[in-house]
């Protein structure tokens, strides 16, 4: 009992801050029918975890009535799986996906009802019991968790099917999250399978194996770490991508230093205004705006062999082209660009790097 508490702690902090980021990337970058479905998933996944706290259970069925909690849990997670095979159903916008948003609430519905009739019928003193031969054996009882294991096990080969179709065109950290998910979801499928034969063995008192529900324990807890680690993944790794960029930036930064004082200082008018305290990223590529504008405006110094020679042979004649323009004070001639760019910053900067580097190497006077 621990343990389940505390996956279904850590889970609920996971889920909420998986939550809070697909909230932010949709502010960020719009929401569509998968986006809104994948917010809606993971949202019914935290709360269905919250419920499932000792003191929240006891506090909704104080409130309401009991059993209340455990219909509202299954209710979650059916509400949940529904969006995730919306999230999963075809890649890209078709009125298709959007036929089968639709029909997908009717099993939905149809499940949800169900769960909170058959909760209705069972006995009180039943209806907070864990699963088990004995409470198997009461009909509503094992209804009730049919219904809930059925439905489950529904949405969770569907999901499964449409991952496996996605995985054939996922590559990278896409194709590594998915086959996360693709495990959890299978293992989940194999804990809700085994819990329907138990069910179903014990209710018709054919065989009650309770070894079986330790199977189902087994088989649901591996589901859900695999499930937790796959939809956090793409969070994480953007996280990740994030700081390590962040760093990688200030570093280059702080490299490009020498050249662009070097540069900037003869040409001062190139540097743009600051306001407040801009990200690494914008800085990175002020600078590199910045050094290109004051290359071409002391190209008319540099030499045709510019473009040829090695970086040290650069650098000298950088030096020289400042102290020339410091004297003349403006182009001579036509500007010219003298250092090819790239496709994205990185490319853009790399020239730049070397050529800094250098720079800083040269003895100063």
């Amino acid at each position: 009992m621990i343990a389940v508490g505390i996956l279904n702690t850590v889970a609920a902090v996971v889920f909420t801050a998986a939550l809070c980021w697909r909230l932010e990337q949709i502010r960020r970058e719009g929401g569509g029918l998968q986006s809104i479905a994948m917010t809606i998933a993971i949202a019914a996944l935290t709360l269905a975890f919250v419920v499932s706290g000792a003191d929240v259970t006891e506090a909704i069925d104080t409130v309401t009535f009991t059993g209340a909690a455990r219909v509202l849990f299954y209710g979650l997670l059916a509400v949940g799986v529904a969006a995730l095979i919306i999230v999963f159903f075809f890649p890209g916008r078709s009125t298709s996906r959007e036929r089968r948003a639709g029909i997908e609430a009717v099993p939905l519905v149809v499940a949800l009802i169900g769960l909170q009739i058959t909760m209705l019928v069972i006995p009180i003193d039943l209806r907070t019991e864990g699963l088990s031969v004995w409470t198997a054996r009461n009909i509503a009882y094992a209804v009730f968790v049919l219904i809930a294991s059925g439905y489950l096990t529904y949405g969770f080969v569907a999901c499964v099917r449409s991952i496996r179709r996605f995985l054939q065109l996922a590559e990278g950290y896409l194709r590594t999250s998915l086959v996360l998910l693709l495990i959890g979801l299978m293992s989940l499928t194999a804990g809700a399978v085994t819990q329907i034969v138990f069910v179903i063995g014990s209710a018709t008192r054919t065989f009650g194996q309770g070894r079986l529900l330790d199977v189902s324990g087994v088989c649901s807890a591996v589901g859900v770490v695999a499930f937790l680690v796959g939809i956090s993944y793409p969070m994480l790794r953007a996280r990740w991508h994030a700081i390590t960029s962040r760093r990688r930036y200030r570093r280059e930064i702080d490299a490009l230093g020498p050249l662009w004082e070097l540069v900037t200082e003869a040409v001062p008018e190139v540097v743009l205004p600051i306001s407040g305290a801009p990200a690494p990223a914008l800085l990175l590529h002020r600078r590199v705006v910045e050094i290109r504008d004051a290359l071409t405006q002391l190209s008319p110094y540099l030499t045709d062999d510019f473009e040829v020679v090695d970086d040290a042979a650069r650098a000298d004649m950088i030096w020289a082209a400042v102290e020339e323009y410091a004297v003349a004070g403006t182009p001579r001639a036509a500007v010219r660009d003298v250092v090819p760019g790239g496709a994205d910053i990185e490319s853009d900067a790399a020239p730049l790097l070397r050529l800094s580097e250098a720079v800083a190497a040269q003895p100063v006077g």
